[in-house]
């Protein structure tokens, strides 16, 4: 009976363990939390960064948004250092369930959120319209997945 249960275990604890560390890894936090949030510039962000708070400046000149099987609507759209309203060099983009304000195209914003590369989350047709529209792309541009935004001013 024992030698039954252990062969059950061991193995589930493997495989437990085994998605918590990748949780762990991808998020900076275990399942259910937040990673710990500390400053970073539009300059300075990078693939090793997780929790990050960055100021910028919001480009909503182009409406972007990703629709999900599930009904899921994400908006998004590039941030630039703070006051950078002509900028056309992406580094971050910003994935957010927050509606962009009516008539605003540029808005200061301080993003907190799980920063990581974009992979299989931005598809191609959002970095073909960014392009369409002038913008080019640094070759390692990184995505947050913001968990809260606070607005600052509209420019």
């Amino acid at each position: 009976m024992k030698k039954a249960v252990l062969t059950v275990l061991v193995p589930f604890g493997v495989v437990a363990a085994g998605a918590l560390a990748y949780h762990y890894w991808d998020t900076g936090a275990l399942p259910g939390m937040d990673p710990p949030f500390y400053p970073v510039t539009v300059q300075s962000i990078d693939y090793e960064d997780r929790g990050v708070r960055i100021p910028g400046t919001a480009h909503f000149e182009i409406k972007l948004f990703q629709t999900l099987d599930d009904g899921t609507r994400w908006n998004v759209f590039p941030l630039m250092a703070p006051g950078d309203m002509t900028g056309r060099e992406i580094k971050v983009i910003v994935r957010t369930q927050r509606e962009p304000p009516e008539l605003v195209d540029y808005e200061a914003l301080e993003v907190e959120g799980l920063a990581r590369p974009p992979g299989g989350r931005i598809g191609s047709k959002i970095f073909d319209l960014l392009t369409e529209k002038g913008y080019f792309f640094v070759e390692k541009v990184v995505l947050i997945e913001a968990t809260s935004l606070h607005a600052a001013t509209h420019l």
